[in-house]
């Protein structure tokens, strides 16, 4: 059973709106990328061709999983039993929901929208938990689900990713105290270690500055006339 502690909720951030192709805008200004969009954009060529072609295998089993976990964090009363067991992806959400994590925590977010006015970026991060300290007081961990289709399946570093919730959160004045990855896989939910705040920050920041280094290099391209990705031709400017 997920547990809240509603006086400390954290709200969505008014005026922040996405639309289905996960597109941002804050009023009348749009943000030309999102933290998974920067971090998409750098891998290669094959690897978002096969992104791409398995797309009818994951994005329906993430959008389900992550669903369930959102019902659960949001609903009163909702409880896992609620969830039906002919509904499909069973296997994910009843290990996702029923995990031992859950008992020890307190939820304070869920599918939380935030942004960066300075860095032009906007993301939603999937939830963020309350650990009560042994002498007192709370540790605020922020979390992105992650769903994979094999028991098997290899976790990767998610690090840049959380750090750029985790930046974009600091200028909001919301601190973390640290980061994790929930792997929902068919059968088994595992937990990441929670990951040092500076470490992810900096992994981010590494990546949103190389991504901006090749938007300004496509920008060069583009004012002298020329057509170019730089990213798989180096030698294009």
């Amino acid at each position: 059973m997920l547990r809240t502690l509603p006086h400390r909720w954290l709200p969505s951030l008014e005026g922040l709106e996405r639309d289905e192709q996960h597109r941002y805008r804050l009023g009348d200004h749009s943000f030309p990328i999102s933290v998974t969009g920067v971090l998409a954009s750098q891998k290669s060529a094959y690897s978002r061709q096969i992104i791409e072609a398995t797309r009818a295998d994951w994005a329906p089993r993430g959008t389900i999983t992550h669903r369930a976990l959102e019902l659960a964090a949001t609903v009163p009363g909702w409880h896992p039993d609620d969830w039906p067991a002919c509904w499909p992806f069973i296997e994910w959400v009843e290990p996702l929901l029923t995990h031992a994590l859950w008992s020890g925590v307190y939820l304070c977010a869920s599918e939380r929208g935030t942004y960066s006015l300075r860095e032009n970026v906007a993301g939603t991060y999937d939830g963020a938990f309350l650990v009560p300290k042994p002498g007192g007081g709370w540790l605020r961990i922020l979390f992105d689900l992650k769903s994979q289709g094999s028991p098997q399946s290899s976790p990767y570093d998610v690090r840049p990713q959380l750090g750029g919730y985790l930046d974009l959160e600091a200028e909001r004045g919301v601190l973390y105290d640290g980061a994790c990855a929930i792997w929902a896989r068919p059968g088994r939910t595992r937990v990441s270690p929670v990951y040092d705040v500076e470490e992810c920050v900096t992994a981010w920041r590494e990546a949103l500055t190389a991504y901006w280094q090749v938007e300004a290099r496509v920008a060069r391209a583009a004012a002298a006339g020329v057509k170019c990705d730089p990213r798989y031709d180096p030698f294009s400017l």
